[in-house]
């Protein structure tokens, strides 16, 4: 599918799609992510988050929802690394 831009200018939102679609999952299963998780995280259904991971057309409310939540999720996986294995943490010997 393709659609004119503001610009006048032809843009393939298939690929654009697939794009995205690679990219969340690939960001979910580097975190060790659950869809389910995902879901809890950005507030989207689990069924979006499904269809998004197929190549589903998103909105971009979608698309802001997922990265914060993906964002949220890095956070945390790097929280919980530190507490876990905390001599690994730089110390300042200053």
């Amino acid at each position: 599918m393709s659609i004119i831009s503001e610009d006048n200018e032809v843009i393939d939102t298939a690929e654009f799609d697939r794009l995205i679609r690679s990219t969340v999952l690939a960001m979910r299963l580097s975190l060790g992510a659950t869809v389910a998780g995902l879901a809890k995280a950005s507030g989207l259904p689990r069924t979006r988050i499904e269809a998004i991971e197929r190549g589903g057309v998103t909105t971009r409310a979608e698309r802001q929802d997922i990265a914060v939540a993906l964002c949220w999720l890095s956070n945390n996986a790097v929280a919980k690394r530190l507490t876990k294995y905390p001599a690994t943490v730089p110390r300042d010997e200053g």
